[in-house]
């Protein structure tokens, strides 16, 4: 096992649903907080806001097996993918600290990504694994 335990069928499977997760997760945040017709007519904001998470899974997912053929076997994707989540949450916490986003670091919004980007993620994983094994 190396340390990019990188299957390309397991990306080929998730890549697509992994995006859709976290892109519907923050288009439902801005949602959430009155943004979406201002993030409607300012796209590079919405981006500004997805750019560090999105940056975090792509750091953090083939470090963490996200992206193994351990993620086939359920009990391994939830592992997987919930510590890739935590750690792509972290990168992009860290990234958010940097000011060069127009989000600033908060320690509650820290843990709301934690827990409902990993629901995200969860489910739109659960769904490709369940439609991959029929």
């Amino acid at each position: 096992m190396s340390l990019l335990d990188v299957d390309r069928r397991t990306v080929r499977a998730f890549a697509l649903a992994d995006l859709v997760a976290i892109v519907a997760f923050v288009l439902v945040g801005e949602y959430q907080h009155g943004m979406l017709v201002y993030t409607a007519t300012h796209p590079l904001r919405f981006l500004g806001v997805l750019a560090p998470f999105l940056v975090g899974w792509i750091v953090a997912a083939p470090l963490l097996r996200a992206y193994s053929v351990r993620t086939h076997d359920p009990r391994g994707l939830v592992g997987w993918t919930l510590a890739s989540w935590l750690a792509a949450d972290v990168l992009g916490q860290v990234l958010l600290l940097s000011g060069a986003f127009p989000i600033g670091y908060d320690p509650i919004f820290a843990v709301v990504v934690a827990v409902f980007g990993s629901l995200f993620l969860l489910l739109t994983r659960g769904v490709t694994h369940a439609t991959l094994r029929r």
